[in-house]
């Protein structure tokens, strides 16, 4: 019984081995899921609760849900949508004079000697975006960008469907892979893979949050202080470059103070530097332990370890995911110590014992 006990626990690990394989030969196809399977995390309590509390069919809770949820970002499309678009045009458009603008603010009005030529920021700027809109206007670039583009709608529609499906079906789906589970391991699983629900919807709730939270108070300051033009493209980018733990911040702050300088010189970048400086450590000491709370106790060595290592294996996707499974590999490591010191805890009793008996012994006499 025991022989067949272990064979079935090896050939489970096997199987799990043989799935992540697959799953990393196909990661290309992977990140519709994942993100669908994060939306599905987030929003699993939620759907919990109120199918429990409204007495209604799943689905029509899953609907509700979803529109309470994106009812939301539709609003901010609606209103912020026209002027976002009309920013990033203009930002595009007006590329050279920015980038000569920061050009002069560094290194003066010119011109400059370049290699026995005369130049001036102007005529640099310019050949320097034209390299580039000439590398993008080619018509196999610009067929790539429309497929792109056509990919990431399907690509957005696809992800919809597969958090509903996950959602709708999520106590069937349970129940389906706890039968892939062999029957002695079958309650440390289900109480591992519960703590993992519950410590990854935190976090990608609260580092939902957390980008909504840091693009508004950053359109804000940008806007409402420090009258920076392109405030709104800015922000959005500061918030979605949030989800990239050291290096998103740090890329944000780089190219907001780098737009600051081109506008109004050194004053107007070290004040947007500052404000950028002032956010972060508000955010990393006030804000991030209040939202995520203890969700993911990693430590920031281990975290840069594993975003650098994500990116190797599987670039942007691996990036983000980075955290996420790095704060799983923590839950099931916690569980398996948790586990190994429950059966080592015997072997301090000899000890315990040991020093019941001696102080039972009358004290040595005095030499």
């Amino acid at each position: 019984m025991l022989l067949q006990t272990g064979r079935a626990t090896w050939v489970w690990w096997i199987g799990i081995g043989t799935v992540i394989l697959f799953l990393y030969l196909v990661r290309s196809i992977l990140p519709p899921f994942l993100i669908g399977a994060a939306i599905a995390f987030m929003l699993a309590p939620v759907v919990d609760s109120a199918e429990q509390q409204w007495r209604l069919p799943r689905g029509m809770v899953v609907g509700l849900i979803y529109l309470a949820f994106f009812g939301p970002l539709i609003l901010a499309f609606v209103f912020f949508g026209p002027r976002f678009f009309h920013e990033t045009r203009q930002l595009i458009v007006r590329s050279p004079l920015i980038l000569a603008q920061l050009i002069e603010q560094i290194f003066g009005p010119g011109p400059y000697d370049l290699l026995g030529a005369r130049a001036y920021p102007q005529f640099i700027a310019s050949d320097l975006v034209d390299s580039v809109r000439s590398t993008l206007g080619t018509p196999m670039t610009a067929l790539h960008l429309a497929t792109s583009f056509v990919d990431f709608l399907l690509a957005t529609f696809l992800t919809l469907i597969v958090s509903i499906y996950l959602l709708v079906d999520s106590r069937y789906i349970n129940r389906m892979l706890i039968q892939l589970v062999p029957v002695p391991l079958r309650p440390e699983v289900v109480e591992v893979s519960g703590e993992i629900h519950r410590t990854l919807a935190r976090y990608f709730r609260g580092e939902l949050f957390l980008i909504a939270l840091v693009a508004s108070i950053t359109f804000i300051g940008l806007e409402l202080v420090f009258h920076l033009h392109y405030a709104l493209p800015l922000a959005v980018a500061t918030g979605v470059v949030e989800i990239v733990p050291f290096v998103g911040p740090i890329v944000a702050a780089t190219v907001s103070t780098l737009f600051a300088m081109s506008q109004g010189g050194v004053p107007l970048a070290t004040g947007v530097l500052i404000f950028y400086v002032i956010l972060r450590q508000v955010e990393d000491q006030i804000v991030m332990p209040v939202v995520l709370g203890r969700a993911v106790e990693i430590h920031p060595l281990v975290v840069i370890f594993a975003v650098l290592s994500g990116g190797a294996l599987a670039g942007v996707l691996g990036t983000l995911l980075a955290v996420p499974v790095a704060a799983a590999i923590k839950v099931i490591l916690d569980a398996w110590l948790a586990r190994s010191n429950t059966r080592l805890a015997p072997l301090g009793k000899p000890a315990a014992s040991l020093g019941r008996i001696e102080s039972t012994l009358p004290p040595k006499a005095d030499e």
